[in-house]
């Protein structure tokens, strides 16, 4: 947890949690709605298409195949009749190929309607339906054998005595079937008509109470981030406040040890080791107070950068060099300024300052104590009107599984015996950041740890040359060079 939410109080983030979760159900009502919404459509829909699939693929053809049924049987009785009266009366024979027409249709049409699926109510009459097959094909049989034998009278005895009778029956049994086939057909139909209304009436439900609830959600989230922006606005106040605390506190005894520095300078004679010593501590001081400075910009402005901030990189890298390179010294660290290329980052120089500072420090911190220590910094404008700044070292390198948690607040590496609480790197971070940029670490266990930095770059001032391709910049001079193996 941050600072600033380290300080929140108990009551406001509990609302925050409680907006939150409220937020959540909302987004989640909203989700369960849709989902039932589609649901009870999808199953309206296949029970639509279950009820017309049995129209079309069962009512319909039954209908229709009984039907031609009863069609063929009326065709075959009208047939047989007329070539009965035409034998008894002496006129000439019609085709039997007409009779034999009806009767094949007939049978063909019986069949497809055998094939195709049944209402409950349908296998009742089955049975009758059996029987009046057999009777119409038993009486069909006897009357065309006494056709081709020319027994009239005989065919006159079968055809109305026993294969009008028997067609009679069939038909009765054809007229029921047709009758459950066409009661299911209009039952499905209402089934359709009534699921079809009930569809539509569910949808508008279901649409309007999920448009009530998104409209709900909107209003909530919109009041969420009111209170946000609102708290954002207090943080940034508290901030500002906070900054001009610090900046009182700090610049106050910053300045009085300048006017200090200036006294003791003017006490001592020029150019002895006493008189360098109080140059250093001042530039030392300056320095802090451009950092200062910077950081109270920073936060006056709501930590977001300053409209028309610039910092020359290479100026900002040689007051760094000056600054820590005595501290460096001791330790035997040889800090090595490389490929610094002049370019302008579009900040104030107090946080270019306290960005580069911070990732120097850390290097000379934690480049461990081997035999040839050294710091590389290099700079140069990069892709995309960028600057970019590395700082490296021959160190051990970060802990495994450390990685980009290296740049969190209070984070440090394991048993790190080293001065700190861990804000170096979580301000450059959060600093850089700000100002639309990145950051990033490369770490190669017993070889080093490399942190670069990617800062939007200003224009160059007017009269000079933009850096880009341009001949790096010598700051370390021959003394702070890398010395050769």
């Amino acid at each position: 947890m941050s600072e600033v939410q380290g300080r929140l109080p108990l009551s406001s983030r509990f609302a925050r949690a409680a907006s939150a979760r409220t937020l959540a159900l909302a987004f989640a009502a909203v989700a369960v709605a849709f989902i039932v919404s589609t649901a009870v459509s999808e199953y309206d829909q296949v029970e639509i298409q279950h009820a017309s699939a049995q129209i079309t693929g069962n009512s319909a053809p039954s209908i229709q195949f009984l039907a031609t049924v009863r069609g063929g049987l009326l065709r075959y009785t009208l047939l047989a009749d007329d070539e009965i009266d035409r034998g008894l009366e002496g006129m000439p024979e019609t085709p039997a190929r007409m009779r034999l027409q009806a009767r094949q249709e007939m049978k063909e049409a019986w069949e497809s309607y055998r094939s195709l699926p049944t209402f409950p109510d349908e296998k009742r009459l089955w049975p009758a339906a059996e029987e009046g097959v057999a009777a119409v094909n038993q009486a069909v049989a006897r009357l065309e054998d006494q056709i081709a034998h020319r027994d009239w009278r005989g065919a006159h005895t079968t055809l109305e005595d026993s294969f009008k009778p028997a067609a009679d029956r069939f038909n009765e049994t054809l007229l029921q079937i047709v009758e459950v086939d066409a009661h299911w057909g209009a039952k499905l139909a209402a089934r359709i008509d009534t699921l079809g209304s009930s569809s539509v009436r569910t949808a508008v439900l279901l649409d309007g109470v999920s448009v009530l609830l998104t409209l709900l959600t909107g209003l909530l989230l919109w009041r969420v981030l009111r209170r946000y922006t609102s708290l954002v606005e207090r943080r940034a106040d508290e901030l500002e406040l906070f900054a001009g605390r610090v900046a009182h506190d700090v610049l106050g005894p910053l300045g009085a040890a300048t006017l200090a520095l200036d006294v003791a300078e003017r006490e001592c004679p020029p150019g002895g080791r006493l008189a360098r010593i109080v140059a250093s501590g001042k530039a030392g001081l300056q320095r802090a107070r451009t950092i200062a400075d910077g950081l109270l910009e920073f936060a006056r402005a709501g930590a977001r950068p300053q409209p028309g901030a610039r910092a020359d990189v290479v100026e900002v890298i040689r007051a760094v060099v000056d600054e820590v390179k005595p501290a460096a010294d001791e330790r035997g660290i040889v800090i090595l300024v490389e490929a610094v290329q002049p370019g302008h980052a579009a900040c104030s120089p107090g946080i270019l300052t306290s960005v580069v500072s911070n990732l120097v420090r850390n290097a000379v911190k934690y480049v461990g104590e081997g035999p040839r220590r050294r710091v590389t910094i290099r700079a140069w404008p990069a892709a995309g009107s960028r600057v970019r700044i590395e700082v490296e070292d021959n160190g051990h390198g970060l802990p495994p599984g450390l990685g980009d948690h290296v740049f969190d607040p209070y984070v440090r590496g394991p048993g790190s015996k080293q001065p700190g609480v861990g804000l170096g790197l979580a301000t450059v971070k959060k600093v850089t950041e700000a100002h639309g940029g990145r950051v990033d670490v490369r770490s190669v266990p017993g070889l080093g740890c490399r942190f670069g930095v990617e800062l939007p770059a200003a224009a160059a001032p007017r009269g000079r040359a933009p850096g880009r391709g341009g001949q790096a910049v010598d700051i370390a001079g021959p003394e702070r060079a890398l010395p050769a193996p």
